[in-house]
């Protein structure tokens, strides 16, 4: 993997947006303050629009022993067991499926709450290290930060406009096919909505369980 930095990552934007580069998004010039404000927040909405092989793990679930949780208005699912949300607070960006397909389950608040017991979960968590992405990613990632900073920097809505075009229609897709050819084929998330209504595993409607 290349050794892509924050830093690198950040100036390649700028440039291409046609502005000054940084030194480090906490220097006290505007570009980086721009920089800093929509940073983190980009980088975490990306890492959830596809199931990334470089940031998705899985864990068991660790029961939530606190008897108020019981969801007492999904009692007829049979849905008597709570859970905790897996990793630490925030670093679960998105949960992908459970190591039981037919499990009934769903998100609520910090806590997964389902009709079986001893789930494990497949899910993204928050990679910040850049230098260990796929290169493509990185590149549709620059595509995203120009579409956020153009505005915010040169006041340019159409410039801004014309990055998110690129980030949406060119190089999400591209970054989402080389990280779907990597090893097994995955299914690729189509339509967000009929993913969200007819899929709870991660966007292949055949193995909808919820």
């Amino acid at each position: 993997m290349a050794t892509y930095t924050t830093v690198a990552i950040s100036n390649k934007a700028l440039v291409l947006c046609g502005a000054s580069p940084i030194t480090s998004l906490t220097q006290d010039t505007p570009n980086a303050r721009a920089l800093n404000d929509v940073y983190d927040m980009a980088r975490k909405s990306i890492l959830t629009e596809c199931k990334w092989t470089f940031s998705t793990t899985r864990s068991t679930l660790v029961t939530n022993s606190t008897a108020g949780l019981i969801p007492w208005f999904h009692d007829w699912e049979g849905e008597a067991h709570v859970y905790n949300r897996p990793g630490s607070v925030g670093s679960c960006l998105r949960i992908w499926e459970m190591d039981d397909p037919y499990a009934i389950w769903r998100e609520e608040g910090q806590f997964i709450i389902s009709d079986t017991s001893g789930l494990g979960a497949k899910w993204t968590f928050d990679h910040d290290t850049p230098g260990h992405w796929l290169p493509k990613l990185v590149a549709a990632f620059i595509d995203k930060l120009c579409s956020d900073i153009a505005f915010m920097i040169l006041n340019d809505a159409k410039k801004a406009e014309a990055f998110l075009a690129k980030y949406e229609k060119i190089s999400l897709p591209a970054a989402m096919a080389e990280n779907g050819q990597t090893g097994t084929h995955q299914v690729p998330l189509d339509d967000a909505w009929s993913s969200a209504k007819y899929s709870n595993t991660g966007g292949d409607p055949s193995r909808s369980y919820a």
